[in-house]
């Protein structure tokens, strides 16, 4: 294979298998990953356009009981995050949605842990119903296998949009091994139901999962992850980050993962998944390596929970007595504007 050629094939038709498999390996030094970013752009720009898409975030609509906790999970650094006092009242998921519709966002993830059982089932349930009853948001559920996948239809039913339940990696042993509280075959079958019912789909690629140090990269997990999630037509976002390791828990001092990979990743990803949204559009190399979606926006948490953004200051909103907004829209999708992208409105 030659690397120009594929990335000039590229322009014009989505990548083969093999193709990913070599772009990975071969792409390993400054000039070869700026091709790839040029001719990533190139496709996003051609396929779908200069747009910023945003995607809102409201966290927490159930807390977590995994047991145990997955290795890498901010449980382990500060258990109130997941925890009964994260959750989200009725009337304040209600303020949350209301207020993202009025602050112009089109779509909504709504965020938590697994709950697991019965409990977790209904109070997903209760959450659609409040969510998209009180809005015209595209409402997205991402609170892992808290309901069964015979609950999907009543979902569709409700108004939910899509279903992000997480993989992070396509290797059934990783997954073992850093969630074993967890369930793999239980998340592919839902986002298998979610493809079958015509429910969106949205997953995320975790890169360095499961990684020591020394090890060489899984670059054939990568593209079998990639090439499972093509064949669903429902498919319509692709998130990549790297791993991160968290304070306290049993892989804090395993290597952070690549930034270099996760890039790599995220351009190889553009050129198999050609008008979908790709997340990373908040950040320089994301834009670079073809991203188009913003994440995380205009969060809504309890307010013990909210965070600010390491680049910059941004200002708490007040919702309610427990309930805050993090401001950060201006922040977030600066680099997209002055790349000369527009943004959603």
């Amino acid at each position: 294979m030659d690397f120009d050629k594929i990335l000039k094939e590229a322009l014009k038709r989505e990548i083969s298998p093999k193709e990913a498999l070599f772009l990975f390996r071969k792409t390993q030094n400054w000039e070869r990953l700026l091709q790839l970013f040029k001719t990533a752009c190139r496709v996003r720009d051609d396929e779908i356009g200069r747009e910023c898409k945003l995607m809102g975030f409201i966290c927490c609509i159930t807390p977590c009981n995994t047991d145990p906790p997955c290795k890498y999970c901010f449980r382990w650094a500060n258990e109130r995050l997941f925890s009964e006092e994260a959750v989200l009242s009725d009337d304040e998921l209600e303020i949350a949605v209301k207020t993202l519709e009025e602050r112009g966002l089109k779509r909504v993830e709504l965020g938590g842990g697994t709950l697991w059982g019965e409990e977790g089932r209904q109070r997903t349930l209760r959450a659609v119903k409040v969510a998209c009853k009180s809005s015209r948001l595209e409402i997205w559920i991402n609170n892992g296998p808290s309901y069964r996948v015979e609950d999907l239809p009543q979902m569709k039913k409700l108004g939910v949009t899509g279903i992000a339940c997480n993989l992070e990696t396509i290797n059934e042993a990783v997954f073992s091994k850093m969630r074993p509280g967890d369930n793999f075959q239980l998340r592919k079958a839902i986002i298998e139901a979610s493809e079958r019912l015509g429910l969106q789909i949205d997953n995320t690629l975790m890169i360095g999962l499961g990684q020591q140090a020394g090890q060489p990269h899984p670059y054939e997990d990568w593209v079998n992850f990639f090439y499972y999630f093509k064949q669903f037509k429902n498919l319509r976002i692709i998130e990549i980050h790297p791993f991160r390791p968290i304070t306290n828990s049993p892989v804090q001092d395993w290597p952070a993962g690549s930034e270099f990979e996760s890039e790599k990743a995220r351009a190889i990803a553009r050129l198999i998944f050609r008008n979908i949204d790709i997340s990373g559009g908040n950040y320089l190399t994301g834009l670079l390596a073809g991203g188009n979606l913003i994440m995380h926006c205009l969060p809504i948490t309890k307010k013990f929970r909210a965070w600010r953004e390491h680049r910059g200051h941004v200002r708490l909103v007040d919702l309610s007595p427990n309930l805050a907004l993090v401001d950060n829209l201006q922040l977030i999708t600066r680099t997209a504007r002055e790349m000369g992208m527009e943004i959603e409105q």
